[in-house]
């Protein structure tokens, strides 16, 4: 059985060899002495268990089978070092793909400026997105499914890492016909006796425990209607007044018919968007996505400022 544990150097030197026909001119060509050229394909030969070359004074010719081994080999050159090239592009996070599990809509202002970005920075990379509640998010983390997770809350998880991000304002979704569209300032007490629908899908399950938790304090019990629909038909109910929904500041900038938003008063301040990651996570990609991730949180958190204008006096 041939010794099959071939030094790519010695396959180098013999199709060279079989291009030149002349081990002095791969010599000359590598810039190696002529005998070590000699040596390494005897070596070569001697593994594989038959002759690449027939040698005379004139110098070498390739054997029938030292032909075929040569074709097949060089093929086999050329895919190892195709995954030498991606293995390296790869771990330098030029090619691969990040894994992200949400649950703020795309429309978020951050996120909409993040993904830009790293689509812009990174167009080797692919994104690949998981929707889901934040705990399926979580599990999903954990479970090695996604690379990091954006979710509601700040969270404190042993062996992750938790950053607050940005903060959001929540706000009621009304008909425009409903009372409160003509008031400021509302706070959840205000809303203990209004019917509310939220989406068994998405966020949905979230939005019915925040509601439970915000009133079931003040020692209201929420009705809450569940409807298997997406966000569009969900509006379009609030709109036909079937009941008000929660909202966060993200969806502010879209417009659904008859539908009108009032912020919240919220004594523990707007909801948090945190993004969780586990530090041993040795991705290229999520270094990348993090880097740009920092840039527009710290922005969010402390806006660059307006260059101050000054007066000319007229005249001048």
């Amino acid at each position: 059985m041939p010794n099959m544990s071939l030094d790519l150097r010695y396959l180098r030197y013999a199709m060279i060899a079989a291009e030149h026909g002349s081990f002095r001119r791969v010599a000359k060509v590598l810039g190696v002495p002529q005998s070590t050229v000699s040596r390494r394909i005897l070596i070569l030969e001697h593994k594989i268990g038959f002759s690449i070359f027939e040698r005379d004074y004139r110098g070498v010719r390739v054997t029938k089978a030292g032909s075929e081994f040569l074709k097949q080999a060089s093929m086999g050159v050329i895919h190892f070092e195709q995954a030498i090239r991606v293995a390296t592009s790869t771990q330098r996070g030029e090619r691969g793909e990040i894994k992200i599990g949400m649950l703020t809509a795309l429309t978020a202002r951050p996120l909409d400026r993040i993904f830009r970005q790293f689509h812009h920075a990174h167009k080797g990379l692919k994104v690949r997105i998981r929707e889901g509640t934040s705990k399926e998010n979580l599990q999903r983390l954990t479970s090695g499914e996604v690379d990091i997770v954006f979710i509601a809350g700040a969270h404190s998880i042993p062996g992750y890492k938790a950053v607050v991000l940005w903060s959001e304002g929540v706000f009621l979704a009304l008909p425009e016909t409903h009372h409160f569209c003509d008031q400021d300032g509302l706070e959840w007490a205000d809303a203990r006796d209004e019917t509310f629908v939220v989406s068994s899908e998405g966020s949905g399950p979230e939005v019915r425990d925040y509601l439970i938790q915000r009133l079931a304090g003040l020692g209201f019990s929420p009705t809450i209607d569940m409807h298997d629909v997406g966000r569009d038909s969900l509006m379009n109910l609030v709109a036909m007044g079937y009941g008000l929904t929660v909202s966060s500041q993200s969806t502010l900038g879209i417009e659904w018919p008859g539908v009108v938003f009032r912020k919240m008063f919220c004594p523990e301040g707007d909801l948090p968007i945190s993004a969780v990651w586990s530090p041993t996570n040795s991705n290229p990609a999520l270094k990348h996505f993090m880097a740009i991730t920092n840039v527009v949180s710290r922005e969010m958190h402390h806006p660059p400022r307006k260059p101050k204008t000054v007066a000319r006096s007229g005249g001048q």
